[in-house]
């Protein structure tokens, strides 16, 4: 089922974004409360850094001056100006898609975790240490890999073979979902849309091995060529298994066309932006007895370790009736051919480097990436995804020490103070909505830096890489569906410390911020305020504050029920807006000849827009209040305003090239706008930007005729 959890970008490590708070009276928050196992006690205080004895520098600000291109207009191309000179000198890495501030952050907290990793290894490290050496050490030896070969797989590619018929079939989808392959649906644990205080099981689409279903019968763009190369991928993965041609291709074939039957019947990114489409309690009763009766749901829930569980959530009943009805009547050498793929796409980076090469192959027509990245990173990469927690507590200590959790929360209480105020001049938004807003905004908890009590990993690690991995899914599997039929944990982190990124979780009306994403160039105790409010205060916190109340988000209130809080009247001005900025981002391309989906980006861009807009409002009344205190702050920046240093933190966190792939496959199937329409196409619709920058009505960046939801 899907969760509606709202992310800035990718997810994990590699993942990307800066986004913005509340202060008098006070929120009804879940305030991080101090833990005698943080790393660093929380120190409250609602001040910023104190004035410096001498004026910054917009380096000592916290801006980049070389990335700027000053001979750039800033009314006529602002993400030109801001980010124009690091645009004309960087360079992608090989290993990479794409080079930006994201990817400067991401790298050094690889490789910081790198040495905690190396350091792990050595004989005084303590027991917790000890297994994140071990972990690192098993995805490091690579002799070992090759010598094992395909055998870590081997036990599923058994059970695949004694496909004969349907129930055959079902057998082993049972058994690859135990060992979290997921072919066809995936399972997990999700809050009762109806009842937020309920964590019930959801079954949501899945099986296919391309990014979205369109890939499969869209003609836009490379998509025809992407279709090829993943077909000749499948061909190659069958062959490394050992199918030889023509049988591989054969096979490659089954596959293709198997996958296709699934995209077919799977919802349109579009239709899952409405989260009604995509919650449907059906419960064990309705799914043996009319979703799907030919497939064997008791067998399937007791595999899977959940056999007492019947309240049961779908994405869409008539997906799982068609699926069934494939399973029961396709042919079985067909359906072995898909589950062989779908156990050897999942298995790949994980075995010899003939598997981990042609894994790269398809990651690089999508990507535009050169060259894989070292292994090194990948296993840094790993240990983050199955040991998080675990290994960033030397992270928070080193990164995220002193103030800099307690200025986190204020600022994001600023900017939910800001929120607030701005919901009473929404002129499109009448009284009860407002008032009903206002309640589901005082609710809404967020997590700052790191968790308050860290995750435990009760699982053995051993010295073979596969096996390990595997024990760490089995694992993680398990505590998510353990989750079922017990009260909700708000504290529960859905990304690890060192990721750079954040998200909103609607069912939860909860927002988290990690230590990954409060680091420079986006946020520091000592930079200067307007750019901690410009760059994490706007493309951050404000960002997923908004999500709270954006095309999807706002259908939950408060406690996280999906409920219709929104008058009428409201509703249709809400829309009307929305379409602005639908209209608005569906004229820009990504690449040439390929435009962005007005519709699939809608959400991000609402919170985007309604982010930076809020988040200098938030920094607007922050300025008063310390004026009146005493504490003017610097006003004039070298030779920028602050306020001009407000947007161009905004500009600077999405400086970023990224390969020609990278960015059709963006937007073909992500949510989020390019970058430089993260910038461009927010600039336009900011009351603060034009006066901030002197330009005149008309220009560029100062069109007159913005499009204004927040």
């Amino acid at each position: 089922m899907r969760s509606f959890v709202f992310a800035c970008g990718v997810a994990s490590l590699a993942a990307a974004c800066s986004g913005g708070g509340k202060s008098a009276p006070p929120p009804v928050v879940a305030d991080p409360k101090p833990d005698p196992s943080s790393p660093e006690p929380v120190e409250k205080t609602t001040d910023q850094p104190p004035a410096p004895k001498r004026p910054q520098t917009l380096a000592e600000a916290g801006i980049v001056p070389e990335w700027m291109d000053r001979s750039a207009d800033p009314c006529t191309d602002f993400y030109q100006y801001a980010c124009g000179g690091f645009l004309k000198t960087a360079e992608i890495p090989p290993d990479r898609s794409s080079w930006g501030a994201i990817q400067i952050v991401v790298k050094g907290n690889e490789d910081l975790l790198r040495k905690t990793l190396e350091d792990a290894q050595q004989k005084h490290a303590d027991d917790t240490m000890k297994k994140l050496g071990a972990y690192y050490g098993a995805c490091m030896d690579e002799a070992a890999i090759e010598k094992a070969g395909i055998a870590p797989v081997k036990p599923l590619l058994d059970v695949i073979a004694t496909v004969v018929d349907g129930p055959t079939a079902a057998k082993a989808v049972i058994a690859l979902h135990k060992d979290t392959v997921f072919p066809f649906f995936t399972l997990g644990p999700t809050q009762d849309f109806a009842d937020a205080t309920k964590v019930i099981a959801g079954l949501d689409q899945g099986g296919l091995g391309l990014p979205d279903r369109k890939y499969y019968f869209d003609n836009t763009g490379t998509m025809p060529r992407t279709r090829k190369a993943y077909v000749a991928h499948l061909q190659k993965l069958f062959e490394l298994a050992g199918t030889a041609p023509p049988a591989s291709a054969a096979a490659a074939a089954d596959v293709m066309r198997i996958e296709t039957a699934i995209a077919k019947v799977q919802q349109t990114d579009i239709t899952r932006r409405d989260p009604h489409a995509v919650y449907h309690r059906v419960d064990r009763d309705g799914l043996e007895k009319k979703v799907a009766p030919t497939f064997p749901w008791g067998d399937y829930l007791s595999g899977v370790g959940i056999a007492g569980v019947t309240a049961i959530t779908v994405n869409d009943p008539a997906y799982y009736t068609a699926i069934a009805k494939l399973i029961a009547t396709e042919k079985p050498a067909a359906l072995r051919n898909y589950l062989t793929a779908t156990v050897l796409r999942d298995a790949a980076p994980t075995l010899t480097k003939a598997f981990v090469d042609q894994a790269f192959a398809m990651q690089k027509e999508l990507s535009g990436a050169k060259e894989l990245p070292p292994r090194w990173r990948r296993c840094v990469r790993r240990v983050d995804a199955d040991l998080g927690e675990l290994l960033a507590q030397s992270y928070v200590k080193t990164r995220f020490a002193g103030s800099s959790r307690a200025r986190a929360i204020d600022l994001t209480r600023s900017v939910l103070d800001a929120m607030r105020t701005e919901l009473d001049a929404l002129p499109w938004m009448d009284d009860t909505t407002r008032a009903a807003a206002k309640t589901k905004l005082d609710k809404m908890a967020y997590l700052v830096g790191f968790p308050d009590k860290w995750r435990r990993y009760d699982f053995a690690v051993g010295g073979e890489y596969a096996t390990n991995v595997v024990t760490a899914s089995r694992w993680e599997l398990a505590r998510q569906l353990g989750k079922i039929g017990k009260p909700v944990d708000r504290n529960d982190w859905q990304m690890t410390p060192p990721t750079v990124n954040a998200y909103y979780d609607p069912t939860l009306n909860e927002i988290a911020l990690p230590a990954g994403q409060l680091q420079p160039p986006f946020f520091s105790a000592t930079f200067h305020p307007a750019v901690n409010f410009g760059s994490t205060g706007g493309g951050t916190v404000g960002h997923e504050v908004t999500h709270g109340f954006d095309d999807e988000g706002s259908q939950f209130d408060g406690d996280g029920n999906l409920r219709d809080w929104w008058s009428k009247s409201t509703k249709e001005q809400f829309a009307a807006a929305t379409k602005c900025v639908v209209d608005q981002y569906a004229k820009y391309e990504a690449v040439p000849k390929v435009k962005l989906d007005g519709k699939l980006t809608a959400g991000e861009n609402i919170a985007d827009n309604g982010g930076v807009k809020i988040a200098y409002l938030a920094y607007q009344a922050w300025k008063a209040f310390e004026a009146k205190q005493g504490r003017p702050v610097q006003t004039k920046i070298e030779d920028l305003t602050d306020d001009q240093v407000y947007f161009l933190a905004y500009g600077q966190s999405w400086c970023d090239k990224m390969t020609p792939e990278a960015l059709e496959t963006m937007a073909h199937s992500n949510p989020h706008a390019p970058p430089m329409w993260r910038v461009n196409g927010v600039i336009v619709n900011q009351p603060g930007f034009g006066p901030a920058y002197s330009c005149p009505a008309g220009k560029p960046m100062n069109p007159g005729k913005p499009c204004s939801v927040w």
